[in-house]
């Protein structure tokens, strides 16, 4: 009689086992796939936030360069409003406001200030209900949006109100007694310019010149100018552009203080990336 042979099969503690091993296995892949897809969202994230700033400086470069352009000679165009102001458009010179600027330019040629020839720029909320400033442009049909997730935006003016065709300046308190460019602001909504902001005259805008220092939010005092400047001797734009990502990461909650502009900034930024973007732009239909 021919024996039958049988194959033997996996015992109940074997299949526990390879489960076990498999778990754990499948565990690590799944921690791999997760931390590689928060990395590449934060990624995602950033790039997204950095273009949308970069873009909104772009324009506003370009906008402000135009700023007076003026091919007939009337004089009517120009730098026309540098007010801070809140983010429903009111003048706000306190540490809830943000910079603002409007100007015309005579795109048409014609000589005469025409519909999308005044332009702002000012901080708003364009979807109040995320609770996120933005940059908007206003050309006359109301604020559009340039750039979002706006933590802070300074502007900062230098200008030449002795018509030497030269940027004013004055002497920093250092040992080389340097001549530096006077970046001036609006304090007082007066729509002039009054405060140098290098409080402490050492030739640069920093935390240096805050009077809280690091980890504060508040409003830097700057030094007052012998007079006030009119807008119209403005001469160039300094721009501080503080944006975050739109949403958080995992790790420790960075804690940094920024100076935009006049402003001193230590966002609770909950973990999202922030980045702070800086231009120096010319006037170039405005006399220098």
């Amino acid at each position: 009689m021919t024996a039958i042979n049988k194959n033997k099969g996996f015992t109940l503690i074997e299949i526990m086992i390879v489960l076990a091993i498999s778990g754990i296995f499948m565990g690590a892949l799944y921690q791999v796939f997760n931390s590689q897809q928060k990395s590449y969202m934060i990624q995602e994230d950033v790039a997204s936030m950095q273009q949308s700033i970069r873009a909104a400086m772009m324009m506003l470069t370009d906008d402000i360069r135009m700023a007076g352009y003026d091919s007939q000679l009337t004089d009517l165009f120009g730098i026309t409003d540098i007010r801070p102001r809140d983010i429903a458009n009111n003048v706000d010179t306190g540490i809830n406001g943000n910079s603002s600027i409007q100007f015309t330019e005579d795109l048409d040629d014609n000589g005469l200030i025409g519909g999308g020839e005044t332009i702002q720029y000012s901080v708003y909320d364009f979807i109040a209900s995320d609770q996120n400033l933005d940059l908007g442009r206003d050309s006359g049909s109301g604020r559009r949006l340039l750039a979002e997730n706006i933590l802070a935006f300074g502007l900062a003016f230098a200008f030449d109100n002795d018509f030497d065709d030269e940027l004013d300046t004055y002497t920093a308190a250092n040992p080389g007694a340097t001549q530096n460019i006077i970046w001036a602001v609006d304090s007082d909504g007066d729509n002039d310019l009054d405060t140098n902001l290098d409080t402490n005259l050492d030739g640069v805008i920093d935390i240096n010149d805050s009077p809280g220092g690091l980890g504060t939010n508040g409003i830097i005092g700057g030094v007052a100018l012998a007079s006030d400047v009119p807008i119209s001797s403005i001469r160039a734009v300094r721009v501080w552009l503080l944006a975050e990502t739109d949403r958080p990461e995992t790790g420790p909650n960075a804690t940094i203080t920024y100076v935009i502009g006049k402003y001193v900034r230590t966002p609770n930024n909950n973990n999202r990336k922030i980045r702070l973007l800086t231009a120096t732009i010319q006037c170039r239909n405005l006399g220098l």
